[in-house]
């Protein structure tokens, strides 16, 4: 009986190595596939707040080397050239360097009127590279304080637009009081004179006019001593009764042993046929755009008149006009064709009229069709 006992119980315990070992076959072959599948088939499970578009993955690595940014950074961005004489051209060299770690690229550079910008001489920049810029300021046309602009255009995300002052006193040699000269609203048929002051600013002795030139024939222009001792001149402007009706400009211009000087001159000569504005402005017009802008025509005198015809000098514009109160007050209409090419704008209207003193009444206008270039 035991015998059999303990063949039964050695019995039972084969079996349960057996299926011992089956059983760890079975798990070590599920391990395998599964690594297997894992490998070829099955993404990567990454843990938890980590993925490959995070900025610890590895594109997130990747992007961050691509997009190293450059730093454009500039020595001395206002340039104080303290104070020159009108005339005298200042130059100055702006440096410029890329103080990031990516490849600072510099575009186009502009500056502002009455100044000249040489191009940088490397538009590439790596880390720690210098490029020059340089500009000269031309001061013929500035007195007093001064400022010329300079904007550069770069690819540094943070200062897209660099800008560079250059800025001082322009002082000047000769001047003019007053300047301009003005003669407002003077009756035609009349004549009126204007005394300007000249005078030497730097006073180094022996100051003298050489030349004394304008362009109308209406404005008469006379030269007297001072007489107050200081160096200098008297000019005496006269514009002459002859000047017909209408807006008047001209530049008086004069040259010296030290420096030359333009003396702007402009006015209204009022007849008794005077046109309300006496310019006309159609202001910024958009582009293929037409418009319209009118005006009065007001005769003053005690006689009635005809007006005879009306005409402009630019193809563009059109003119028309009716009587509001016949022989007293006409209104006068200006029409912009559509589609008209883009640019400055500038003409005048001339109005036929019976009147002896004014046969012809003039009437500038003015404008900018599109976008403004120039």
């Amino acid at each position: 009986m035991r015998e059999k006992g303990g063949a039964d119980g050695l019995s039972i315990h084969r079996r349960s190595v057996a299926i011992a070992i089956v059983a760890i076959g079975v798990l070590l072959g599920a391990t395998a596939r599964g690594f297997a599948q894992s490998s070829s088939d099955a993404p990567i499970q990454l843990p938890p707040g980590l993925s490959s578009e995070s900025s610890g993955g590895l594109s997130g690595l990747t992007a961050g080397a691509s997009t190293a940014a450059p730093s454009a950074k500039v020595r001395e961005p206002v340039y104080d050239f303290g104070t020159v004489f009108q005339g005298d051209k200042v130059e100055h060299t702006f440096w410029i360097g890329n103080g990031g770690p990516g490849q600072l690229t510099i575009g186009n550079v502009q500056t502002s009127c009455g100044c000249t910008v040489a191009q940088p001489d490397k538009r590439q920049l790596s880390p720690g590279e210098l490029a020059q810029i340089t500009a000269t300021f031309d001061t013929s046309a500035d007195r007093g304080p001064s400022q010329r602009l300079i904007t550069v255009a770069t690819n540094d995300p943070k200062e897209k637009l660099v800008t560079l002052t250059i800025k001082g006193e322009v002082k000047v040699r000769v001047d003019a009081n007053p300047s301009p000269v003005v003669f407002d609203k003077v009756r035609h048929g009349t004549e009126v004179s204007r005394q300007v002051m000249v005078s030497d600013l730097i006073d180094k002795g022996g100051f003298r006019i050489t030349s004394i030139t304008n362009s109308s024939p209406n404005l008469k222009v006379t030269q007297q001593p001072r007489t107050d001792g200081k160096p200098g001149a008297v000019l005496l402007l006269t514009l002459l009764n002859t000047t017909p009706a209408a807006t008047f400009t001209d530049v008086v211009k004069i040259a010296t042993n030290v420096s030359p000087l333009n003396i702007p001159v402009y006015g209204t000569v009022l007849g008794d046929l005077n046109v309300t504005p006496p310019q006309i402005s159609f202001g910024i017009v958009k582009a293929h755009a037409g418009a319209v802008r009118m005006a009065r025509l007001v005769n003053a005198s005690d006689r009635a008149v005809k007006v005879l015809g009306v005409s402009t000098n630019n193809r563009g514009v059109s003119a028309a006009i009716a009587p509001i109160t016949p022989g007293k007050e006409f209104k006068l209409t200006l029409e912009l064709a559509p589609n008209s090419p883009n640019g400055t704008l500038r003409g005048s209207v001339a109005i036929q009229t019976d009147d002896p003193g004014q046969p012809v009444v003039q009437v500038p206008f003015y404008g900018i069709v599109g976008t403004f270039s120039g």
